[in-house]
């Protein structure tokens, strides 16, 4: 039988709600050398274990995105100096 799962989002209303801070519990197996390394990281920059893997899942999940604005900004960039170059000649 499915669990009725309701979150955050189902009660708050849109204008208030923010994905960004909010949190799901989840169970999840890790292997025991990547959690030790996640720990001792974490440790090393006073930051909680758990909070650490929420951002590096986050950099990862929404890297795609960056990169591709980073790739566009230079495109934009490189038609900028090229048109620039043009006027040059032109004038």
């Amino acid at each position: 039988m499915a669990k009725n799962k309701t979150s955050k989002k189902d009660i708050i209303s849109p204008d208030e709600f923010d994905a960004k801070y909010s949190k799901e519990k989840i169970s999840i197996w890790i292997d025991e050398e990547v959690l030790d390394e996640f720990r001792k990281i974490a440790k090393n920059n006073n930051k909680k274990y758990q909070t650490l893997i929420n951002e590096v899942l986050r950099n990862y999940a929404f890297a795609p995105k960056t990169k591709n604005l980073e790739k566009i900004l230079t495109k934009i960039e490189n038609a900028t100096k090229e048109l620039r170059h043009i006027k040059g000649i032109l004038n």
